[in-house]
């Protein structure tokens, strides 16, 4: 079956379209591969299953390859900055001399008189076991003028070593991580961080497989412009103008609910301030003696219940005035900070020491007291001519 379908070429080449927010328009294609058997649909991962079987995978990648270059000049000729990203089977880069082997669709792009920038290679570099051949690839196609972007980066065995032998130009985060990522803050400090990383390194971040309008705007909210899943379109046969014109108003569709939740999140954030301003008023106001306010505090934990913790710190040495007033259970694997321990490398503090207004509130984290998802809000405050910090954890989550 497998050498019919080589033979007779009867691979369809389906493009996914790949969107940029910032510029409002329509990026790229990845280029998928589609097979129908006499009647029977072969998923691409059955098809190159049975290819490796009859040791047929390099003859199935070159042609869907090409078949690939091809379809896209007709959609290069109408915007010659349109990219189409190619994928590889990437255990072949493995072989020693898979660079040569495969000089034809070099030559297929140069025939099509289309410029290599115009491509994107993707490569899953978990899948690849020599690292030579690895970095003597990524190497060879950049310096032709091909881009290198490493596929489902963050899941299976992907390591960031290889980012530095690589030198990647695009990072697609696997679309795993983006699921329920609303409600999973583990996945969302991952691909936090991973968009950080390669915003400071200079690598392009491409959010693969989202498919929720929430999943965008909180990719968004992470620096992600570039993205790609069902959410703006399915991987088609063609892209008409009709459909290229659905994209973009997806694309301002978007754009414009992020601004609106930007704008209230701003708003929604100084009437927060003003809120806990006024709560840590009314504490310090009741605080009559520094060194004897436990029960006002006890008592304040228990008249409001958004306050998790509380403690005061001395301005001068940074160092905590009480253990950490708490409410709840504590987390097991951590303690609350106690007294006499020193608080100079929070940013809670030294912000609020340098704020106009003297306060400060923190963003989301995970509290090491409890394990519940909070914020600190910090206020600074006057007590028999000794300058002190009011801190509040503020809880948002609980565990």
């Amino acid at each position: 079956m497998i050498k019919n379908i080589i033979n007779d070429e009867l691979i369809e080449i389906y493009f996914q379209p790949i969107v940029s927010i910032r510029t409002k328009k329509v990026y790229g294609f990845e280029a998928l591969t589609r097979c129908t058997y006499k009647g029977e649909i072969i998923p691409p991962d059955k098809l190159f299953e049975l290819a490796k079987k009859e040791n047929l995978s390099f003859e199935l990648d070159v042609m869907t390859r090409n078949k690939a270059i091809k379809k896209f000049s007709e959609y290069y000729k109408k915007d010659n900055n349109l990219i189409l990203f190619l994928n590889f089977e990437s255990t072949l880069i493995n072989n020693t001399g898979f660079i040569e082997k495969n000089s034809k669709f070099v030559q297929t792009i140069k025939e099509l008189e289309i410029p290599f920038i115009n491509f994107v290679l993707e490569i899953k570099e978990d899948e690849i076991t020599n690292t030579e051949s690895l970095k003597k690839f990524s190497q060879f196609y950049k310096n032709l003028g091909f881009s290198i972007a490493l596929d489902d980066f963050g899941t299976g065995s992907s390591t960031f070593d290889r980012i530095n032998l690589i030198k990647p130009n695009i990072i697609k985060i696997d679309k795993s991580l983006f699921n329920n990522i609303e409600n999973n803050q583990v996945n969302k400090e991952i691909v936090k961080a991973i968009s950080k990383m390669c915003h400071n390194i200079g690598i392009r971040v491409l959010a693969e497989g989202v498919e929720e309008q929430q999943t965008v705007l909180i990719a968004m909210k992470m620096g992600i412009n570039i993205y790609q899943g069902y959410y703006f379109s399915k991987p088609q046969a063609q892209i008409d103008d009709i459909k290229n014109s659905y994209i973009i108003s997806k694309i301002v569709e978007i754009g414009n609910i992020f601004r609106t939740n930007t704008i209230n999140t701003i708003k929604n954030k100084r009437k927060g301030i003003e809120e806990h301003d006024l709560l840590s008023k009314i504490l310090i106001d009741k605080i009559t003696d520094i060194n004897d306010c436990n029960e006002v505090i006890k008592n304040e934990l228990l008249l409001n219940k958004k306050i998790e913790a509380i403690y005061i710190i001395d301005e001068q040495s940074s160092k905590q005035i009480h253990d950490t007033f708490i409410l709840g259970d504590l987390n097991v694997h951590f303690r609350p900070s106690k007294e006499g321990e020193e608080h100079y490398l929070k940013d809670y503090y030294y912000i609020t020491l340098e704020s106009k207004k003297g306060m400060f509130l923190s963003n989301k984290y995970i509290s090491y007291a409890t394990g519940s998802i909070c914020k600190t809000f910090a206020k600074k405050f006057t007590k028999n001519n000794i300058n002190y910090i009011l801190c509040l954890d503020l809880v948002l989550e609980h565990k």
